[in-house]
C-alpha cells in the first residue's frame, strides 16, 4: 500500500465509534487491545452456528415470507473507494432485491441502536459496490429474542456512514483523544480501565 492510500477501516470500527469514539483512539492510536471475554467467545460460537443454519435455509432468517434465491454468509468484502473492509454476516438475493443481515447475540431493543444501524449500513454499502446493486433493506437479527429488526437503507444513513468514516480517520490522523461522555454503557466497556486513566 502506498503512502497516499490510507489503511482500510474495519466496519467494526464504525460500530465501535458509535458505541464510544474513544475506543478508536485507544485501539488505532495507542494500539490497545480489548480483553477477550467469555461472552465474546460465546458470541463467536453463536455466530458460527448462525452461519451454519443460514446456509441450509431457503427463506430469510427461517421466516415463511421472503424466499431466498441465493445467499452468502461470512462474506469478506473491501472497498478502496469507501476506505472500509469487513465480513458481512449474511447477504441474500431475494425477489425484492439484495438484503443484508447482521447477527447480534443479544435481546432485540425497542428501536435500533446507532452502533448496530451504522455497522449493518456500512456492510450494505460494501455489498452495493461488490454486487453492483442497490440494497434497500437491512436486518439486524437478535438471537436472544429470535427476531429481527428491518430497517430501510436511506440516503441519510449512507451519508452518516461516510461522515463516521471521516471522523474515525480524523481521530487516527490527529491522534487526539475524543472528549468523554460518560453513560450507563461505560459499565460494560472493555476499555473502561484505560479510559479512567486517560
Amino acid at each position: 500500500m502506498s503512502e497516499e492510500e490510507p489503511e482500510l477501516i474495519a466496519v467494526t470500527d464504525i460500530k465501535q465509534y458509535h458505541f464510544c469514539p474513544r475506543i478508536i483512539y485507544f485501539t488505532k492510536v495507542l494500539g490497545v487491545e480489548e480483553r477477550v471475554t467469555e461472552s465474546e467467545e460465546e458470541g463467536k460460537e453463536a455466530h458460527d452456528d448462525f452461519h451454519k443454519k443460514e446456509r441450509r435455509r431457503t427463506t430469510l432468517l427461517g421466516g415463511k415470507t421472503l424466499k431466498v434465491e441465493q445467499k452468502w454468509t461470512a462474506l469478506r468484502l473491501k472497498s478502496e473507494k469507501l476506505g472500509i473492509e469487513g465480513t458481512v454476516d449474511m447477504v441474500a438475493k431475494t425477489p425484492e432485491g439484495y438484503v443484508v443481515v447482521e447477527y447480534k447475540m443479544t435481546y432485540m431493543p425497542r428501536k435500533i441502536i446507532p452502533n448496530h444501524l451504522y455497522q449493518v449500513a456500512a456492510y450494505a454499502m460494501l455489498v452495493e459496490e461488490a454486487f453492483k446493486t442497490i440494497v434497500r433493506k437491512l436486518y439486524v437479527y437478535y438471537e436472544k429474542s429470535n427476531r429481527a429488526l428491518e430497517i430501510p437503507l436511506t440516503e441519510s444513513i449512507r451519508k452518516h456512514v461516510i461522515w463516521t468514516i471521516k471522523r474515525i480517520r480524523r481521530i487516527i490522523q490527529e491522534e487526539k483523544l475524543p472528549v468523554a461522555k460518560p453513560s450507563r454503557k461505560c459499565q460494560s466497556c472493555g476499555y473502561r480501565w484505560i479510559c479512567k486513566e486517560a
